[in-house]
C-alpha cells in the first residue's frame, strides 16, 4: 500500500487532501500541531511541529512515506511577524527536507507547497510555470527562497513544486477576502468593508486543488517537477460582488477601507492553466466562479 506523510494536514487544503488520498486507499500519516484531525478514523496521526527535528525524523523513520505532501506554513501575505514567518516556512521546510533525506530511502516524493505569488507583478497576461520570480511581500519570498534552498535536496529526493493560484471554498478561514465576502452575503451583513475590488485574481476550487496534490503524490508517471494550480480565468473583487448579488438577490453596502489596501498590490494575477490542464487530464476541470461561490453560500445556509 503507498504511503503519504502530509504535514500541515489539518487546514483548508489539507483536510481536503487526506480525503481524497483516504477515498484512493492510502496509507496516510497526517502531520498537525493543533487537534483538528482528532475526529477523523482511519489515518494515523503525529502532532508535532517544523522545529521539532527529531520528532520529525523518528516519525518519518517509522512510517516510511512513499510521498510527501509538505503544506505546513504561514499562508498570509500580510502577516507581521516576519521572523517567525521565515522560520515556519523557510527553516522549517528545511527541517522536513533534511528528515527526509536522513530517514527516507533515496528518491522519495517531497510535494513543496509554493504559491504563485512568487511570480509578482508581471507583464504577461497569463502566467506560466517559466515566468521569472518577483515577489511583493514577504510571504511570497519565504516560499521563494523555500524552493531555491530545495534545490540543494533534489539529488536525494524526488523534489516536485506546486504553486497553487487562490484555493477556495467552503470551510475556508473568513480572513481571506472570498471565504469573508461570501460570509458577508450569506449571513446578509449590511456593511462590508473591502479593499481594492480592481485586482484580477485566478481562483481555483478547492476538490480541483486537492486532486492534483494527490495526483502528484501516487502517480508514479508524472515527469513534471513544477506545476501552477490555475484556471486559467481571472476574477475580479468586482466581478465577485456581482456573483454574490445574483446568487442571494442581497446588496450590502461596500466600504473601501484604508486598512485593507496594500501596498505594492498585484493588480492582476492569472495562471496559464495549460500545463496544469495536461497534467490532471481531460475528465476534470476547476469549477467556474460563479459555481464554487454558489457551493460556498449553500455551505452557509446549510451549516455544513
Amino acid at each position: 500500500m503507498t504511503k503519504v506523510f502530509v504535514t500541515g494536514a489539518g487546514g483548508f487544503v489539507g483536510r481536503q487532501i487526506i480525503k481524497e488520498l483516504a477515498s484512493s486507499g492510502v496509507d496516510i500519516m497526517a502531520m498537525d500541531k493543533s487537534d483538528r484531525l482528532d475526529n477523523i478514523e482511519g489515518i494515523k496521526l503525529c502532532k508535532i511541529d517544523l522545529s521539532e527535528r527529531d520528532k520529525l525524523k523518528e516519525s518519518l523513520a517509522d512510517f516510511k512515506p512513499d510521498s510527501i505532501i509538505h503544506l505546513a506554513a504561514i499562508a498570509s501575505p500580510v502577516y507581521d511577524r516576519i521572523g517567525e514567518l521565515y522560520e515556519i516556512n523557510v527553516r522549517g521546510s528545511e527541517n522536513l527536507l533534511d528528515a527526509v533525506k536522513n530517514s527516507c530511502k533515496a528518491g522519495t516524493r517531497v510535494i513543496l507547497t509554493s504559491t504563485a505569488g512568487v511570480y509578482g507583478n508581471s507583464d504577461k497576461e497569463f502566467i506560466s510555470e517559466d515566468t521569472e520570480f518577483n515577489p511583493q511581500n514577504h510571504y511570497s519570498y519565504s516560499k521563494m527562497v523555500m524552493e531555491y534552498l530545495s534545490r540543494s535536496y533534489a539529488d536525494d529526493l524526488d523534489i516536485r513544486i506546486i504553486r497553487p493560484f487562490n484555493i477556495i471554498g467552503y470551510g475556508q478561514r473568513d480572513d481571506f477576502l472570498i471565504p469573508k465576502l461570501v460570509k458577508a452575503y450569506a449571513l446578509h451583513q449590511p456593511v462590508l468593508q473591502v479593499g481594492n475590488l480592481a485586482t484580477a485574481r485566478d481562483y481555483v476550487d478547492i476538490f480541483f486543488a486537492a486532486k492534483i496534490f494527490c495526483k502528484m503524490a501516487l502517480d508514479d508517471n508524472v515527469s513534471d517537477k513544477l506545476l501552477n494550480i490555475c484556471s486559467g480565468y481571472g476574477t475580479t473583487g468586482n466581478d465577485v460582488l456581482r456573483m454574490l448579488e445574483q446568487i442571494t438577490d442581497f446588496r450590502p453596502k461596500i466600504d473601501v477601507a484604508d486598512a485593507f489596501l496594500r501596498k505594492n498590490e498585484i493588480m492582476r494575477l492569472v495562471g496559464d492553466a495549460s500545463l496544469c490542464n495536461r497534467f490532471i487530464g481531460n475528465d476534470i476541470r476547476p469549477m467556474v466562479m460563479y459555481d464554487i461561490l454558489y457551493s460556498m453560500i449553500q455551505g452557509y445556509k446549510n451549516g455544513n
